[in-house]
């Protein structure tokens, strides 16, 4: 168990000279227009802070699971890509959406490939029941490790909001696995390193660099394991989330109506008033609540 104090040590101690150097290179936020106006103040806060909790304790992941190690540097290299494009811009819009969805199959491709590449069954759930995909299931892999990315990426709009979300998903999910999984265990202590300094009022942000990072790394290990549709169960919020987006751009698209104020869902609470520290703290404890049950409570 000293390794995670080791990786907790060496990030709360970096992340001080990172922010002085993204401060100094004024590598700070660019604030997306359509977003609140709530958040313009944010504007020029450092930002691919997640970068940290990326490489650090993959140094160390690399000796326990090479293919985790591969998610976190393959999707953290991908936000990179788009957080130094959006800062070479100097607008919120880094990679186009294409490029972005391109490189995730790429990636997941190649980490599924790793993983195993034999296998085309999944576990259903608290059960000894398997679900056969067939020829489906590589189809299924590669788009859930994309899909988990961004749903992280989507929660990552407020300070501590993401972080806080991955280690009420992470530690829980990592109890789940009969602790086995060292690579959830590695990042979640960088991750509280992180939030020192991204709790409101944040001093940096993870950017695209962390939040598809951690959604990767979240799938990779679900697959790995035979526990994809067991790592939903662990993952409310971000899938709110996700599904919040969806359902307002279907509607919208359809019946020329939104049903939230604003998404993703934070955004809706945003604006009908409620402060960012009860938001963050509500979608958090809720998370928790929900994970500490199908850990110690559901049905086995």
């Amino acid at each position: 168990m000293l390794i995670p104090f080791i990786i907790f040590a060496i990030c709360v101690i970096l992340y001080s000279p990172l922010i002085k150097f993204l401060r100094r290179y004024k590598l700070g936020q660019y604030i997306r227009e359509e977003g609140p106006d709530l958040h313009s103040y944010k504007a020029g806060t450092p930002t691919a802070g997640g970068i940290l909790f990326v490489l650090v304790p993959s140094l160390f992941i690399f000796f326990v699971n090479t293919a985790d190690a591969l998610a976190l540097i393959f999707f953290g290299f991908i936000g990179f890509l788009d957080d130094f494009l959006s800062l070479k811009r100097k607008k919120s819009m880094g990679l186009r959406a294409w490029q972005k969805f391109l490189l995730q199959v790429i990636f997941s491709t190649v980490i599924y490939l790793i993983v195993n590449p034999q296998r085309n069954h999944i576990l259903i759930p608290f059960t000894h029941s398997t679900l056969n995909l067939g020829y489906f299931y590589p189809i299924f892999a590669i788009l859930f490790i994309a899909g988990f990315s961004n749903a992280v990426n989507l929660t990552d709009g407020l300070d501590g909001l993401a972080g806080g979300v991955f280690l009420t998903t992470s530690l829980p999910y990592w109890v789940f696995l009969n602790q086995s999984e060292k690579s959830l265990l590695y990042t979640s202590v960088a991750v509280m390193a992180f939030l020192i300094y991204n709790i409101k009022p944040a001093k940096v942000f993870m950017g695209d660099t962390g939040a598809l990072a951690l959604g990767g790394l979240l799938a990779t290990v679900s697959l790995r394991t035979s526990n994809e549709l067991s790592l939903i169960c662990f993952t409310p919020v971000f899938l709110a989330e996700t599904f919040s987006v969806i359902l307002q751009v279907v509607s919208f698209k359809i019946f020329k109506r939104r049903i939230f104020k604003m998404a993703p869902l934070h955004h809706h609470f945003e604006l009908l008033g409620w402060k960012e520290e009860r938001i963050v703290q509500m979608f958090t404890l809720v998370n928790l609540a929900i994970t500490t049950f199908f850990m110690l409570g559901a049905p086995q």
